[in-house]
């Protein structure tokens, strides 16, 4: 056992009991989070989430957000460096949604004009 993962067991060990089952609910909600993310698709429609809007893997980004920075003249790049969470894989994944979706991410883009 390494020297950080003893020092977690006494720490854990020496807190009363419903703390440490917090803590391993804790623990396990982490790991089911690590997860699903990995094996959550690119785009994904959450109910609650951003309206219902397609968004990238497990975040708030939406993709009718990133189509509308592409169309004013934003770079991948950019994207990359101002959403540090995002791969260039998950660009590839919206610019096709938006191809395939194209009716959704208008309208998507004409509500938020109008709000």
């Amino acid at each position: 056992m390494s020297v950080l993962t003893d020092r977690i067991f006494r720490e854990i060990e020496s807190v009363p009991e419903p703390i440490q089952a917090e803590v391993l609910d804790f623990v396990l909600f982490v790991k089911a989070r690590n997860a699903s993310a990995q094996a959550s698709p690119a785009i994904r429609r959450t109910p609650g989430v951003c309206g219902g809007d397609a968004c990238i893997r497990m975040t708030r980004i939406a993709v009718w957000m990133l189509e509308e920075a592409r169309r004013s003249g934003i770079s991948d790049a950019d994207l990359l460096s101002d959403y540090p969470d995002l791969t260039e894989s998950d660009l590839a994944a919206a610019w096709q949604y938006v191809k395939a979706h194209r009716e959704e991410i208008e309208s998507a883009l004409a509500a938020n004009h109008a709000a």
